[in-house]
């Protein structure tokens, strides 16, 4: 399928979570994605969201993508961590919002 890989970083580009980084968990047809953050959308609740309503950023976490591919168990607290320590050098006012 093609489409954004699965543990990559995208920021939300529309809607009231604007700005918002999420790391990308899963697809949902064509033209949508899965992002959950570990706070406010945790992985039993992630967010569908079009793939024009986000901006996906270069960064990738190794670990989390590998578990989703290999369909490991993931916790909230792993999503956290890895947002912390993949957004540390992001600003995301860099990212085209518009």
């Amino acid at each position: 399928m093609t489409g954004p890989e699965l543990g990559v970083l995208a920021v939300s580009r529309a809607g009231h979570d604007r700005g918002r980084v999420f790391l990308i968990i899963g697809r949902s047809g064509t033209d949508h994605v899965l992002l959950a953050d570990g706070e406010t959308r945790k992985l039993e609740h992630p967010k569908k969201k079009k793939l024009k309503h986000i901006a996906i950023l270069p960064e990738k976490n190794p670990e989390i993508a590998g578990a989703l591919a290999e369909g490991k168990a993931l916790t909230d607290a792993d999503l956290r961590r890895a947002l912390k320590r993949e957004t540390a050098g992001v600003n995301t006012e860099e990212v085209s919002l518009v």
